[in-house]
């Protein structure tokens, strides 16, 4: 019996090994195939407006892109903070201080230095002074200068006007302009009269609507226009002088709508009739001794008729054709 019995053989126990070292690997495979879907399930797919899957690491790659933009935005935002900053500076040249510019508290004041550019201006007390000894000027350019006197919020009850047309002051019941160291008045509109001083000797105006106009005895009155003249009275116009002189380049017309027209003189009333036109007369004449004054009626124009020596003639003999018309 024991005959039968037999040991181990070398191969196998190769065998053994070989079987023993494949299943180890076998499980070794499954365990780490196993593991795998595990680990991708915690990854998490998004999707876009469309629909479509995008990875995480493309959603990252927005969030960075859109950090960067942010960052890039701000710093324009500061580079334009400070040219402003800048910019106010140099307009309002500060420094140290303001340049053309000086608080006084103690006289509830400010003081400019030089040229001021101001869009508006309000003063509580309506009071605007400049040192004694400089003048004050006020520009404005391609507009108007306006003086309001507020009231009431949001009102203008007052206003002075000062424009390229004239100076216009509306709602105030009088305007006066006074010497200021003197304290005399120069202007007002309550007086009856403006008097000029000695040192103006010219008052030019476009327009002026006035009651009386006057000078002295022993000085003249001298009214002139580079075109032309006006003179109209709401009730007539009366002129009264030692020697009242007009002359024109071309035509002195008269016109009353509701009286006559008087020309009076104490030695008579004298016309250069070396301007007047001469009518043309309907014949040929001899020698020219004298001229006739006739009028047009009723334009009233003047013109003159040669008279020849021993002839009579009156203003009929004249020619009233086409241009020789001396009515036209």
């Amino acid at each position: 019996m024991l005959t039968n019995l037999r040991g181990a053989s070398p191969l196998s126990e190769t065998m053994s090994d070989n079987t023993l070292e494949r299943q180890r690997a076998e499980r070794a495979l499954i365990a780490k195939t196993s593991s795998l879907p595990h680990k991708n399930s915690g990854l998490r797919n998004y999707s876009d407006k469309n629909g479509n899957e995008v990875s995480k690491s493309l959603y990252r790659g927005r969030k960075t892109f859109a950090f960067w933009t942010l960052v890039c935005l701000l710093f324009v935002l500061a580079i334009g903070n400070l040219i402003l900053t800048f910019t106010i500076l140099a307009v309002l040249r500060l420094g140290h201080g303001l340049e053309s510019m000086e608080f006084l508290p103690e006289h509830n004041a400010i003081k400019f230095f030089g040229d001021t550019n101001l869009d508006h201006v309000y003063k509580k007390d309506g009071l605007i002074e400049s040192f004694k000894d400089v003048p004050m000027s006020i520009n404005s350019e391609s507009g108007a200068v306006v003086f309001n006197l507020q009231t009431r919020l949001s009102r203008s009850d007052t206003r002075l006007t000062v424009n390229a047309s004239g100076v216009f002051v509306r709602g105030v019941n009088s305007f006066e302009l006074t010497e200021p160291e003197t304290g005399e008045t120069v202007f007002s509109t309550s007086s009856a009269e403006l008097t000029l001083s000695e040192a103006v000797n010219n008052l030019v105006a476009k327009q002026v609507s006035t009651k009386r106009i006057s000078s002295p005895v022993d000085e003249d009155l001298l009214l002139r226009s580079d075109t032309s003249v006006h003179l109209q009275g709401a009730e007539g116009t009366h002129m009264e002088s030692k020697t009242l002189h007009w002359s024109a380049d071309q035509d002195i017309y008269l016109k009353s709508i509701n009286g006559s027209i008087v020309l009076s003189g104490k030695e008579g009333v004298f016309i250069d009739v070396r301007y007047l036109p001469i009518a043309a007369p309907l014949t040929r004449t001899g020698g020219v001794g004298q001229f006739k004054v006739c009028v047009c009626m009723p334009q009233g124009k003047l013109f003159r008729v040669a008279v020849p020596s021993g002839q009579k003639v009156t203003c009929s003999h004249v020619n009233m054709t086409g241009d020789l018309n001396p009515c036209l």
